[in-house]
């Protein structure tokens, strides 16, 4: 039996720039369902000239709240990135297991962010 896999070109839902946290909504948005449902997901890069952190963190980071991290890496795959673009993905990746999965981590990562949403985080 032959596996689904499911390619979605990033450049079509959010064009040569994918910058910020609503461009990786868009994308999350189309993926999450698809992981969910088990189905094997690849997201082509080919015509995205920047990816900023923010895009990974959207994109990526809040997938782990109900996907197991060895299921994503069984069904997701990114192509068409440059090196500098693969070391984000797997940088983010790592950080948001992290965070999911490790009760202090995420404790001392909500309070700076709490902090800092009251603007009395000292640099």
């Amino acid at each position: 039996m032959a596996v689904l896999m499911r390619t979605y070109k990033v450049s079509d839902l959010v064009g040569e720039l994918a910058m910020d946290t609503n461009d990786g909504k868009k994308v999350y948005d189309v993926i999450h369902p698809e992981l969910l449902a088990g189905h094997n997901v690849e997201l082509d890069f080919e015509g995205v000239r920047i990816i900023a952190p923010a895009f990974w963190g959207r994109t990526v980071a809040d997938l782990f709240l109900d996907i197991k991290p060895e299921e994503f890496h069984r069904l997701f795959k990114a192509i068409n990135l440059s090196p500098n673009d693969i070391e984000g993905l797997e940088l983010m990746v790592e950080d948001a297991i992290e965070y999911h999965t490790n009760p202090a981590v995420r404790a001392a990562v909500d309070a700076v962010m709490e902090k800092m949403s009251r603007g009395d985080y000292d640099r």
